[in-house]
């Protein structure tokens, strides 16, 4: 461990010293229009000199574009579209790294449209010179994921599992959907089709909130010409595992002049099923326990709806006011069928039980937000809040059945539970640019929650009378204030080297109480300060570096910190923690990015880390999943990243090699061998022919050994083909994703006397066929706005 920090110590002093060896161009800007001044849409691309690959390239509505982080001394732009003829031109740097071209007036092409759909053959995936990676979701495979949570799964070095979303090497990550803070739950009220792109960030700045180890950050696709469009697309999923699942999603935007308004409704009708297998041994002599259980998830979407609406008036060319609602429905039923066999010492039980699920869950979002451009060189201020609604209604019905050698006993339990939970978040943020190559920016932020949830269990022993069982009913109330303020300033000096340097404070204060501790109140206070600095240097027109520091927090999930019991069986049951504190981060990076390739290193240091296990209840037989501290996570990572573009093939591939290990004194976990694990990705577009391609997106995680937990490997390779018909506006496709089933969590830990045994089968092996049709009648403007996302807490 002592060589690995001596090492990044180094490489950091290397950085910091290096002296400026080059020259190159870092931005390039332009409006393209016609001889009448009339604004053009297209793409604005970078091309390479050797072989005519796209290096980056970005789509532009309103004639404006602009191109960042080319680090090239000299490159060739070519603007290309359906209403004009290819234009090229050659930049040189002569000693101004940021090129504003001004108008490029281009030559109309001989064919007009009044609705276009652009396609280009920018990468799937693009490194950025500061390390992070944007995902370009629009037009490739992932766009015919049925959730954001599948996209982010197939997305390089995300990590979907147990309801968390971590970034491979780095830890947990908070979600932003265009540049504010959303629920993680919030997730299923965007529509996959309508992303245009991810953007993983290793170590955000001081502007983002410091909870959590990194930063996702989803755009959205923007419709900013006038008229009507709309797209409608079809999802059908099936499997052998499971029933077919259907997705149908409809979005629709209008806009004239001034006024532009939105609106989206998702479906998704059909089953989603989900296999754990589990064993729990002690093997004392005195204390002989062995339990295999089997728990199959067949949840019933009997109405899954999602919805939004939203209203935004450009009162000027760079200033726009914006009212949203977003929603949710959520009536799951099914059934939950564990089966469970007990050996204690010299018995043997056999227990089964159904869960006969009715739960109701409604969120509802409602988003104010201002926004006006100050100067024409980056000034602005923005204010906004957002307040949500989300309520929680169960109404569960379980039988249950043991049986032993000389008795067979049967109940039945009622699980009612109410919850609700309220967030009001207001923030606003100022940007003072004093140049293009300066800026400051600074920012305050409010946010307060609260969680309330009641459950009752009404138990019924052999068909008798429903009694009240005061042992597993509880109720719970969260109160949190966060009042957050942050400082960044950043430059360009000598147009060669950037730094940024911030400062973020948080004040949160909190109270609980619960009857599961005679109505105890727990209040509790605390101030943070977390600093950051990054900064990168061009070599020379192919080769930069670049470093970074960042500290965070990552606060406990409300339902982490909440006793209540969620049910599973009769011995086992998940219930929250509220003497779990959070995490408190320390995250240095380096890199370098050589012509095409991008390499960076990275080491994390974590204090109070948030683990979980199954912890042995008061009965013998019984288990409860609980989030617990451990004492402090060293994490190392390095990673590697290939990009390929030709005129029929775009590919990203990283390998990425991670040593984290968990040092634990208080909660008895047995400790493992530590070993590095790694992560393969790759993913791939082929154009075979006009309108015809085919996807091919694949990733490999090795075993995972940190010194408590043994993870076995996992896999997925997910093929899909594409044809256009129509001109481009129908697209049918057809994706057989996790092809060889490998996408299944295995793995053991111990917890005191047990040894604990799981694998999970989730339904990732199946056959998608999707239709999307893109309609609509759309006409230039050259009016321009910005659009507004919504603002929440991620902890629910």
């Amino acid at each position: 461990m002592q060589n690995y920090l001596n090492f990044i110590g180094l490489m950091l002093c290397i950085l910091l010293y290096t002296s400026v060896k080059g020259q190159s161009v870092e931005s390039i800007t332009g409006n393209v229009v016609n001889s009448k001044n009339e604004v053009k849409l297209g793409n604005a691309l970078i091309v390479s000199f050797q072989d005519s690959t796209i290096l980056k390239g970005t789509s532009f509505f309103e004639g404006k574009f602009e191109l960042t982080n080319i680090n090239k001394q000299k490159v060739l732009l070519k603007l290309t579209s359906l209403e004009f003829q290819d234009y090229y031109q050659v930049i040189e740097y002569h000693g101004k790294a940021d090129i504003d071209l001004g108008d490029i007036v281009i030559t109309e092409g001989t064919t007009a449209l009044d609705e276009v759909i652009l396609l280009s053959n920018i990468p799937p995936i693009q490194t950025k010179s500061d390390g992070s990676i944007q995902v370009n979701v629009a037009n490739t495979v992932l766009a015919t994921s049925t959730s954001v949570e599948e996209i982010l799964s197939r997305s390089p070095n995300v990590i979907v599992e147990d309801e968390r979303i971590s970034i491979f090497g780095k830890g947990e990550a908070i979600i932003y959907l265009n540049g504010q803070r959303i629920l993680n739950e919030q997730l299923s009220n965007i529509q996959p089709s309508e992303i245009k792109s991810i953007d993983i960030i290793t170590n955000p700045s001081a502007k983002y909130d410091a909870e959590g180890e990194a930063v996702i950050n989803i755009v959205t696709i923007k419709n900013s010409l006038e008229g009507i469009k709309g797209l409608l697309q079809q999802n059908l999923t099936v499997s052998d595992f499971a029933a077919p699942l259907s997705n149908t999603n409809i979005s629709l935007d209008y806009r004239s002049k001034k006024i532009s308004i939105r609106g989206n409704y998702g479906m998704e009708l059909g089953t989603s099923r989900f296999i754990l297998n589990t064993t729990r041994t002690r093997s004392g002599e005195s204390d002989f326990f062995n339990s295999d259980i089997t728990t199959d998830w067949n949840w019933k979407q009997k109405y899954f709806a999602n919805y939004g609406l939203g209203m935004q008036y450009n009162f000027s060319q760079d200033g726009y006011l914006s009212i949203a609602y977003n929603g949710l429905t959520n009536d799951l039923g099914g059934t939950e069928t564990s089966n469970n066999t007990i050996i204690a010492n010299a018995d043997t039980e056999d227990f089964q039980s159904v869960l006969n699920k009715d739960d109701l869950t409604s969120q509802h979002s409602f988003a104010l937000n201002f926004s006006k451009a100050l100067d024409t060189i980056g000034s602005s201020f923005y204010i906004g809040g957002q307040y949500s609604l989300n309520d929680t209604s169960i109404d569960d019905i379980i039988e249950e059945k043991s049986t032993t050698e000389t008795r067979t006993t049967n109940r039945i339990l009622k699980n009612l539970v109410k919850r609700n939970i309220p967030i009001l978040s207001v923030q606003s943020d100022y940007t003072r640019a004093f140049s293009k190559q300066s800026q400051l920016e600074i920012g305050i932020k409010l946010g307060q929650v609260s969680n309330t949830s009641s459950s009752k269990f009404l138990i019924s022993h052999e068909n008798g009378e429903f009694t009240f069982d005061e042992n597993l009913s509880r109720d719970f109330e969260y109160n949190e204030s966060i009042y957050g303020a942050y400082v960044n300033y950043s430059k360009n000096v000598q147009d060669k080297f950037n730094y940024a340097i911030g400062l973020r404070t948080e004040y949160t204060a909190y109270n609980l109480s619960s009857d599961a501790d005679n109505n105890s109140l727990q209040e509790k206070n605390y101030f943070n300060l977390f600093p950051n600095f990054s900064m990168s240097t061009s070599i020379d027109d192919s080769k930069s570096l670049f470093a970074s520091y960042s500290s965070r927090i990552f606060r406990p999930r409300y339902q982490s910190l909440n006793p209540t019991i969620v049910y599973q069986d009769a011995f086992t049951s998940i219930q929250g923690n509220p003497n779990i504190v959070p995490e408190k981060i320390h995250a240095f990076e380096l890199g370098a990015n050589l012509k095409k390739l991008t390499a960076k290193l990275g080491y994390t240091y974590t204090i109070d880390p948030i683990i979980g296990g199954a912890v042995q209840g008061e009965n013998p037989k019984s288990y409860i999943l609980q989030r617990l501290n451990s004492d402090k996570q060293h994490n190392i990572f390095a990673s590697l990243s290939v990009p390929i573009n030709t005129n029929w093939w775009t590919s990203t591939n990283t390998i990425t090699t991670s040593y984290r290990k968990l040092v634990d004194t208080r909660s008895s976990f047995g400790f493992k061998k530590t070993r590095p694990q790694a992560y393969l990705y790759t993913n791939n577009k082929f154009n075979i022919a006009p309108g015809f391609k085919i996807q091919l997106l694949a990733w490999y995680l090795s075993n995972r050994y940190d010194g408590i937990y043994f993870r076995k490997n996992q896999a997925d390779i997910t093929i899909g083909i594409e044809k256009e018909f129509l001109n481009k506006f129908l697209k049918l496709q057809i994706v057989a994703n996790d092809i060889f089933h490998t996408n299944k969590p295995d793995g053991n830990y111990s917890l005191g006397e047990t040894s604990i045994l799981f694998d999970r089968i989730y339904n990732t092996q199946n056959i998608r066929f999707v239709a999307t049709y893109n309609f609509g009648k759309l006409k230039k403007t050259t009016y321009t706005g910005k659009s507004s996302g919504d603002e929440e807490n991620n902890r629910l």
